[in-house]
């Protein structure tokens, strides 16, 4: 596979983005679809959190913005889309899981042999939930995609389970609340609270790029990003 380099802007841009987006939210017509959805939400209960779980699922196993999902969660469930969502990513990072390694293991492993394919097989034999975690946090690779190669790696189960929650969950939050602040715009909240939770974001979408940056040093030194001469870190 080609190498390709992973510039700063791709640590930085993603979170930075999305906060804009969140400060921005307010300027959209939330007023006139968000109450009705809530209110739908609210008569069927157990019907949307299933619904919703099960779209999740569906887009998370897809290459498709499984961030969207979150985001549409907070808008529909506030801070409940929080718990929904993760549950969502799981099941939805599971399933490829499963199907990489019952049936695309061993043939994957024949056809991929190489350098980089054996620093990922050192680092998750080192420890496979810190691997996990770390990768979860940077934005090297796409989260479906992640899924599926984490699922023709060693690591067990349960360890890609929990670690998947644990590296998950600080970007889920961020994205749910995204959307509890549209909820709060059509709410018509008043602005200094608004504001107040937005600057909460703001800060929490700086620890989220902090945290990106961490993971991706220490994926560096394990071997799964490297250095190139004269530029940033680069993956196959």
């Amino acid at each position: 596979m080609q190498t390709r380099r992973i510039a700063p802007w791709q640590i930085w841009i993603w979170p930075l983005v999305l906060v804009a987006l969140a400060f921005g939210g307010w300027l959209l017509p939330w007023q006139d679809w968000v109450p009705p959805l809530r209110l739908w939400v609210d008569d069927h209960a157990m019907t949307g959190w299933l619904a919703f779980i099960g779209v999740y699922i569906v887009v998370v196993m897809l290459p498709l913005p499984a961030a969207a999902m979150s985001i549409f969660g907070g808008l529909a469930f506030g801070w409940w889309g929080f718990p929904l969502s993760m549950v969502g990513s799981i099941l939805g990072a599971v399933f490829p899981y499963l199907i990489g390694r019952r049936l695309l293991r061993a043939p994957l492993l024949r056809r991929f042999d190489g350098p980089k394919v054996a620093a990922a097989d050192r680092a998750i034999a080192q420890n496979a939930v810190l691997f996990i975690i770390l990768l979860r946090l940077t934005p090297i690779l796409p989260f479906t995609v992640q899924n599926w190669l984490l699922g023709v790696t060693s690591v067990r189960f349960w360890p890609y389970v929990w670690a998947s929650t644990v590296g998950l969950a600080p970007g889920t939050l961020a994205m749910v609340w995204i959307g509890e602040m549209g909820g709060l715009a059509s709410a018509e909240v008043q602005g200094l609270r608004f504001w107040g939770i937005g600057a909460g974001l703001a800060i929490f979408g700086a620890l989220i790029i902090w945290m990106g940056r961490v993971a991706t040093q220490e994926l560096r030194r394990a071997g799964v990003v490297e250095d190139s001469p004269g530029g940033p870190s680069s993956i196959d």
